[in-house]
């Protein structure tokens, strides 16, 4: 048996802190040989502290990514820093210079090319001469409204039309996830923060639609995305973090659509806010058979995001350089058109 997997968590914001307490407190056969983070009240504090784990860990959050990488030499670096690609290739070259793989739950790194061929392919291209590993995943996208409808399609011998519904309460949700979607904001300041980038609601619609098309080998002529709309409260509702009165906004809701061959073939409806009941994930498939695949209560979106990091980091350490989509980790899917395009 191998050693133990040494990892390097980077960003430690809520949930970077949630994954690194389900490793230590949870997991065997893996563990934390370096941190990284650019805030100065946590640079050079003991892991343990920062993530709350109720015990001093002996590793101090260090903001020098090249150095860290070079002394500890770690298996895979997990990075939960940012939503956007421009963002996150940069920060993921340091690792991929010193032979480390990358996993993310950066959304737009789901599935990069969509955003950014020439950049992502300038990456992977780095990625593959270091012999390294790079992947964008979490529960949405990298789960429920992509790679788990494409997973039921398998088992259908005609697939028309797909279409993804996940209703959440976001109530049990960290706190920067319940400001990005404009919880208790009055209807026009959510207009404006979202004019200004302020809060983005949804990030991942786009690469979703594009997971779907890709494991399907469906040619996209062009992926709309609606706008964001607000949620309004009809009566109070509060989580631990925020309370929307009557009249202020309690979430988002969005709609995504993938058009192909000049018909609506993939249908994604988003749509996230306190006390939302009943809350569900469903697919539905048109084809044979139909297929209606309910799930009620939600998938918890910060549990399953944890999950899908910590189970897929063996499977990115075992799987082939350059920069991966959930469709090249979980190739399962119907396949339409000529056969022999799926094999290498």
């Amino acid at each position: 048996m191998r050693e133990e997997i040494k990892v390097v968590h980077v960003g430690l914001g809520p949930l970077g802190s949630r994954i690194a307490r389900h490793i230590l407190n949870e997991r065997t056969g893996i563990g934390y040989v370096g941190a990284i983070d650019i805030l100065p009240e946590i640079v050079g504090k003991d892991l343990g502290e920062v993530i709350g784990a109720g015990r001093k860990l002996g590793i101090k959050v260090s903001d020098e990514p090249k150095k860290l990488f070079e002394e500890t030499k770690p298996d895979i670096a997990v990075y939960t820093t940012t939503p956007f690609l421009k963002d996150i290739l940069p920060q993921i070259e340091p690792a991929i210079k010193s032979g480390v793989n990358v996993i993310s739950t950066c959304e737009q790194l789901a599935f990069p090319y969509f955003r950014d061929k020439k950049l992502t392919k300038k990456y992977d291209e780095l990625a593959r001469k270091n012999k390294v590993t790079v992947l964008g995943t979490g529960i949405n996208p990298g789960f429920l409204m992509d790679v788990r409808p494409t997973i039921l399609s398998a088992a259908c011998t005609e697939v028309k039309r797909i279409e993804v519904i996940r209703r959440m309460d976001a109530s049990p949700r960290r706190k920067p996830f319940q400001k990005k979607i404009g919880v208790s904001m009055k209807p026009e300041e959510f207009k404006k923060a979202l004019k200004e980038g302020k809060i983005t609601g949804h990030v991942g619609l786009e690469e979703s639609i594009c997971l779907i098309a890709d494991a399907l080998d469906w040619e996209l002529d062009v992926v709309r995305v609606e706008e964001v709309e607000p949620v309004i409260a009809e009566e109070e509702v509060s989580s631990q973090f925020y309370t929307a009165k009557r009249g202020q906004v309690k979430g988002t809701k969005q709609e995504a659509y993938g058009i192909v061959n000049g018909e609506e073939r993939i249908h994604l409806f988003f749509t996230a806010f306190l006390g939302a009941t009943p809350s569900f994930d469903e697919v539905r498939i048109e084809g044979t058979p139909e297929i209606e695949a309910k799930v009620s209560p939600c998938w918890h979106g910060d549990d399953g995001t944890v999950a899908m990091v910590v189970n897929l980091i063996p499977v990115v350490i075992n799987s082939p350089p350059g920069i991966l989509t959930m469709n090249d980790i979980v190739p399962i899917s119907f396949k339409s058109g000529d056969m022999r395009r799926f094999v290498k």
